[in-house]
């Protein structure tokens, strides 16, 4: 079975950008994170649900009229965990 992610509630963040960049302030931890793309689409991709780094994938392929492979889960994948250590998706 593949992993569940769930992203922070976007409510509890304020994202702002900044050309190619993202800045994300988390209001419980106080903490503003800079970040680049595929990050935002990832996280607003996610919406409040828990799903799998595949299931990230096939909607931003559907978003962004991207071809589904297996280059772009390994890609969401890696950002998930990243996300992760930020404290801005948790595994569930």
């Amino acid at each position: 079975m593949s992993q569940l992610y769930r992203a922070a509630p976007l409510d509890g963040l304020i994202l702002h950008p900044l050309d190619s960049m993202t800045l994300i302030f988390q209001k419980a931890s106080g903490i503003t994170h800079i970040v680049a793309d595929p990050v935002p689409a990832i996280l607003e991709s996610m919406e409040t649900e828990s799903v799998t780094a595949d299931e990230v994938a096939r909607r931003l392929s559907n978003s962004y009229d991207l071809e589904e492979s297996g280059d772009i889960v390994d890609i969401v994948l890696a950002r998930l965990v990243e996300l992760c250590a930020l404290g801005l998706v948790e595994q569930v």
